[in-house]
């Protein structure tokens, strides 16, 4: 009983002494993503080289189609082309008109031919704060 006794004077005198004003300072800083704004430069990156991710950042049905010759088809999970080619300021691709427009949420980027038969649109949306594609038009006839 003794011990006891000189155990719970020893705690209340180590509890006392503390100094409890004393600031705690965590030492890591628990980051919540999902607030964060994506960069779009980064996210164009990602989202034409890994194909995993570029399905989690499109919600079918999306608008636009592929129209090659005489087939025409809506963009679904079941019959998407992966998109290799990223979003660029200023395309090396001869032949090709080009206009990008860029905001804080959004991205349009159009390439056509003059007076040609091909055309192609893709529309990026940031969408709570992620980027998404939410449009992509190609036509080649």
């Amino acid at each position: 009983m003794k011990n006891h006794i000189k155990t719970a004077f020893l705690l209340a005198f180590i509890i006392l002494s503390c100094n409890h004003n004393e600031k705690i300072t965590p030492k890591y800083t628990i980051r919540n993503a999902s607030n964060d704004v994506e960069n779009f430069d980064q996210f164009n990156i990602r989202f034409h080289t890994d194909s995993i991710f570029q399905l989690s950042r499109i919600t079918f049905p999306i608008g636009g189609k592929s129209i090659d010759g005489f087939v025409k088809k809506e963009w679904t999970l079941n019959n998407w082309e992966m998109r290799r080619s990223p979003v660029v300021e200023n395309p090396q691709m001869k032949g090709y008109d080009h206009s990008l427009v860029k905001s804080n949420t959004f991205v349009i980027e159009k390439y056509w031919i003059k007076n040609g038969s091909f055309n192609s649109e893709t529309r990026f949306k940031r969408i709570k704060n992620k980027w998404f594609l939410i449009y992509y038009n190609n036509v080649n006839l």
